[in-house]
């Protein structure tokens, strides 16, 4: 695969659809708006879902959601929001250490290595809630927030403590579904995103604008909605949080928990986008007051002086990574549906989710097999699809430019047409060729019997292009498929194939997975 050009040109020859750009899949303007999906979910419906709010359907779970309506399936999809959080990845997350930065050269490579083990174990740890979650569907938005809030593992040649990374991660997931101004101000003040951008270098006198100008640019408004002046007075209102990271530092609220640091604060009046936040005394400059009359005063202040730009600039960026990542101008108009959505309800997250999933726009013919799967999606979903996890899951995932929780920069991955390269492409079908070849005969078949009528093989062919393709293929090239299942064999001798030859059968469902992973259209969802 010498570039996208001819990844997409390949596509194009290998779907079942009309003739195609050569740039990109074709997506015809959807007919449909947000108005709600009524009809009952087909299999189809519900394995597209599926496709977008988990990293790939299971048998166990699409059977669950068919036949109910988009309502009732989203509403299981979702959950409350406030559900228990996964158990956590080991004992090192409350683990201290001293500052690398003002140790010798041993220890500080000492320190640095843990962190570098304990962060693969973190990232191992979310793999596998990706692979094995159920109901509620809790970790493609979790995905989703930390590419919207980002931080990095790695920056400005230090590392993160993976401990701050690990609870960035668990707030993520719990502020998930919730009011964002509250999620736009803990992660304000959150460990990992001081470290990050630099709040805890924050002092009056000295400002750091980083977080200020990304809290605004990246965050909330997008570009546009603000000055520079707005951005100096945000960083001066920021100022004086710390962390405490090593057990060398002060830990007074606990360690690897956020406090404030009085002296550190700047107590002048400030003017934030047209609205005064008022002067302190040495009195009321404490940690609960400065958070209640600063800090979410600022959040607030951009909600009421900006509220257009901010539920436009999220609703467009949930649009584009659960629906379309290109969208046309056709698409402005369900974008400003969202908007409104988003601020009717007070800037509460799950409505704005619940207003897109559950609509016909969303589960419009035009709208699906049209994304390029993420990393994660192509390598921890297609485990998750075949119930056999992989261990080699996260260190490809590295490779192939989706390192969780560690973006290549504050603006997050780029997504869309950047995920097929001509590095990456090879290596996701180099894994999933060498995934497939390494599944257990036993787990083959046992895989393929969830399926209806998985003795008749035409009906089990067509069972599987429907789970792993988004897309319905011509008559000839499921004859073809046919004919990669049966391995020479002739159709009357599946039956007994499958029920009684566990190695013969489990060698020609890995052939058809095979030859799954080689078309094109599998790296769409």
């Amino acid at each position: 695969m010498s570039n996208r050009r001819e990844f997409f040109s390949l596509l194009t020859r290998t779907m079942a659809e009309p003739a195609r750009s050569q740039e990109q899949p074709a997506r015809i303007t959807p007919a449909s708006g947000l108005e709600a999906y009524t009809a009952p979910l087909t299999l189809d419906d519900v394995y597209h879902l599926l496709r977008r709010i988990t990293f790939a359907p299971t048998p166990a779970l699409a059977q669950q959601l068919v036949g109910k309506t988009a309502d009732e399936a989203v509403e299981l999809l979702l959950g409350s929001g406030d559900d228990a959080p996964p158990a956590s990845p080991g004992d090192w997350i409350d683990l201290a250490t001293e500052n690398p930065e003002n140790a010798d050269l041993d220890t500080r490579n000492s320190i640095e290595m843990q962190w570098q083990n304990n962060f693969a174990r973190l990232q191992e740890w979310w793999v596998g809630l990706m692979h094995g979650e159920q109901l509620p569907a809790r970790e493609k938005l979790t995905l989703f927030w930390s590419g919207h809030f980002t931080t990095e593992f790695t920056f400005d040649d230090k590392a993160m403590p993976p401990q701050l990374l690990y609870r960035q991660n668990q707030l993520i997931r719990s502020l998930r579904l919730g009011d964002f101004r509250q999620f736009a101000e803990d992660m304000t003040l959150n460990g990992a995103m001081l470290m990050y951008l630099g709040g805890e270098l924050n002092v009056a006198g000295k400002p750091n604008e980083n977080y200020g100008r990304e809290l605004l640019e990246l965050f909330t408004t997008g570009l546009g909605a603000y000055t520079e002046g707005d951005i100096q007075e945000a960083a001066r209102i920021l100022t004086g949080w710390r962390i405490a990271r090593f057990n060398d530092e002060p830990a007074l609220n606990g360690m690897y928990n956020t406090y404030f640091d009085a002296e550190s604060h700047d107590i002048d009046a400030k003017q934030f986008m047209g609205e005064s936040v008022a002067a302190r005394t040495p009195d009321n400059n404490t940690e609960y007051l400065v958070r209640r009359d600063e800090v979410r005063e600022l959040i607030n202040i951009i909600f009421r002086q900006r509220p257009d730009a901010v539920a436009r600039f999220i609703s467009r960026k949930l649009y584009h990574y659960f629906v379309y990542s290109k969208p046309a101008a056709g698409d402005d108009t369900i974008i400003n549906q969202l908007a409104d959505v988003f601020k009717q309800s007070g800037f509460q997250i799950r409505p704005l989710v619940a207003a897109l999933l559950k609509s016909a726009h969303f589960f419009d013919e035009a709208n699906r097999g049209v994304q390029i799967k993420t990393p994660a999606e192509c390598l921890a979903g297609l485990p998750r699809q075949l119930g056999t996890p992989d261990a080699r899951v996260n260190d490809v995932m590295n490779t192939i430019e989706q390192v969780l929780m560690d973006p290549p920069n504050v603006a997050g991955w780029e997504g869309y047409r950047s995920w097929i390269s001509t590095t990456t492409y090879p290596l996701r079908s180099q894994f999933a060729r060498s995934y497939v070849q390494a599944l257990p005969d036993t787990s083959a078949v046992n895989f393929a019997k969830q399926f209806p009528d998985y003795d008749d093989v035409e009906k089990l062919t067509a069972a599987l292009e429907r789970y792993f393709l988004p897309k319905s293929v011509s008559q000839s090239r499921h004859q073809n498929y046919v004919k990669t299942l049966l391995q020479g064999a002739p159709d009357y001798e599946w039956p007994q194939i499958i029920a009684t030859d566990t190695a013969g059968a489990a060698v020609r469902l890995r052939a058809l997975l095979s030859a799954f992973i080689k078309a094109p259209d599998f790296q769409l969802c």
